[in-house]
């Protein structure tokens, strides 16, 4: 694939919109709008309000602008943000094509998932990663979004690390043994030392196959997360249960703009507690996220509070230094009262004992070519154990190399899930299904 040319693609879903999307990247990108826009610099990271001129057309634009080495493709990238009529953003390709020609610049139209394909390239994504962005633009539910935000952070590739090992480890015997297979009283690797290895390698594969149904997350800790009303108190009760000031608290509304996770026990139980934004302005896109992944949700906020939270959210009344409750349905607590917290901790606790583990938050999302090449090194590796079931456990293996050759296509297999070894075919079969500006 040509890696020199800036590329240009429509990136908003098609069909007309209040606001459409159109994607360049490429060492010439900044040239390209340059030629189309008035008072456009794109030297720093920054957002710029311009106009957007083709021919007789003024276009109000919002240009995001990503220099190199810092943005998704590692190359500049620009993104503006246009009005959403298919037929003037195909007009606005068509122009910035054109204009790159014009100046002797190599400027083409994006190939389905080039971007992406440039980003694992330069090594901003593996390839399992390049796979979970085509699951997250597919996703048709909370459940599968979930899934692939879980993929996109390396669940696949993290599980597979102490099977790539494993399976590394065993290959380096078994071609160690080789050189002493003649030598009747050297054993380098005995069947029963090499069974137990393969079994473990094949555990291995097992979990992360049923990852694939929810059997295994990227991090098994429960999530506790703060949800509710801006200034509703979650700052200041995120640090009291940590016993830290970990986040800024302030009475000014909206001082809370991250997802923050921390460690943190409730009674005996490990948990990860989660500090979101307040909603004072809309629904906060990070808090959504955080809420969908959770195992449970503290819905905070003082008795005056109007909003009941989600089905099955614990409701906390927070200030009731400030604002005193008496509602026998939901936790008063004052996040400067040591015992109040004490009490709080422990009922989360027992609400995390009663409901175990959320299978949203568990979920994988595995591609079809993951799961056959697993499928595949599991097969591979259940041969060889196979091949060596009729010898004694205290031999030598007998046939070394053919299970050498057997363990290392498998490895190589391995390899081309976490990007280390992606042939052309596998890197083709990747890509192929993306759409165009992604």
């Amino acid at each position: 694939m040509d890696l020199e040319s800036t590329i240009v693609a429509v990136s908003s879903p098609p069909g007309p919109s209040a606001l459409g999307l159109i994607r360049l990247s490429g060492q010439d990108a900044g040239l390209v709008l340059e030629t189309l826009c008035e008072d456009v610099s794109i030297r720093q990271r920054c957002i710029q309000h311009v106009r957007l001129v083709l021919a007789e057309y003024s276009i109000p634009t919002t240009v995001l602008c990503m220099p190199r080495p810092h943005s998704y493709t590692t190359e500049d990238t620009l993104e503006l943000q246009v009005p959403g009529n298919p037929l003037l953003l195909e007009h606005i390709i068509d122009s910035m094509v054109d204009a790159g020609k014009r100046l002797g610049l190599a400027t083409r139209r994006a190939y389905p998932g080039e971007f992406t394909f440039r980003a694992w390239h330069h090594g901003r994504l593996s390839l399992d990663g390049a796979e979970a962005v085509a699951s997250l633009i597919a996703a048709e539910s909370a459940e599968e979004l979930v899934a692939a935000r879980h993929a996109f952070e390396g669940a696949i590739g993290q599980s597979l690390l102490p099977v790539a090992d494993q399976l590394a480890d065993v290959l380096a015997l078994l071609e160690t043994g080789i050189d002493f297979s003649d030598e009747e009283d050297v054993v380098i690797l005995s069947v029963g030392d090499l069974s137990t290895r393969l079994l473990g390698v094949l555990s291995g594969l097992d979990a992360v196959l049923d990852s694939t149904h929810g059997s295994e997350a990227i991090d098994s800790r429960p999530r506790v997360v703060l949800r509710g009303p801006a200034n509703a108190g979650k700052s200041t009760l995120f640090n009291a249960l940590l016993g830290q000031d970990r986040v800024i608290a302030h009475e000014l509304p909206g001082t809370t703009r991250d997802v923050i996770s921390e460690s943190c026990a409730f009674g005996g139980c490990d948990a990860l507690l989660v500090d979101t934004p307040g909603d004072e302005s809309g629904v906060d896109a990070g808090a959504v996220f955080a809420e969908l992944e959770s195992d449970l949700v503290l819905w905070c906020g003082p008795a005056s509070t109007e909003q009941a939270g989600p089905p099955n959210a614990l409701r906390v009344v927070t200030k009731i230094d400030v604002c005193p409750c008496t509602d026998a349905h939901v936790i008063p607590v004052c996040s400067f009262n040591a015992t109040d917290m004490t009490m709080l901790a422990n009922v989360v606790a027992d609400e995390l004992q009663a409901r175990r583990s959320s299978p949203a938050s568990g979920r994988v999302a595995v591609s079809q070519r993951q799961a056959v090449t697993l499928r595949r090194v599991h097969d591979l590796v259940s041969g060889v154990r196979s091949e060596i079931q009729h010898l004694g456990p205290t031999q030598g293996v007998d046939r070394p190399a053919e299970c050498a050759a057997s363990l290392r296509i498998a490895l190589n297999d391995v390899g081309s899930i976490t990007g280390d070894i992606p042939p052309d075919d596998v890197l083709g079969r990747v890509f192929a299904g993306f759409c165009i500006g992604k």
